[in-house]
């Protein structure tokens, strides 16, 4: 892994949005850590206008995760989507093809 850390987040339920406002809270700490910067490249849930804590940057959302996989390079995925079947399923599946963490 290169010294830049490429991350995609699937799903912006309670799980997802945590986990989103944990890396970018403590991007620097973790940067400072670890020796790799962390980015947070795209972003995808089933519903853009939902209302929440942040706003969603259009850059780099995605109403397909697939199409995450598809155009990103991305070096760590995090499905939160929370589903055993259907989408989450394919996401992982896609993911494990590519060689994403």
């Amino acid at each position: 892994m290169a010294n830049i850390v490429n991350i995609a987040i699937v799903g912006l339920g309670q799980i997802g949005i945590y986990l989103y406002n944990e890396l970018s809270l403590k991007k620097k700490e973790i940067e400072k850590k670890t020796g790799k910067k962390i980015n947070i490249v795209a972003i995808s849930a089933k519903n853009p206008n939902k209302i929440r804590k942040f706003k969603i940057n259009k850059k780099i959302f995605y109403k397909n995760p697939l199409n995450i996989i598809k155009k990103k390079n991305i070096d760590i995925l995090f499905e939160a989507i929370g589903s055993s079947d259907g989408i989450s399923k394919k996401v992982v599946e896609l993911a494990l093809k590519n060689k994403i963490h």
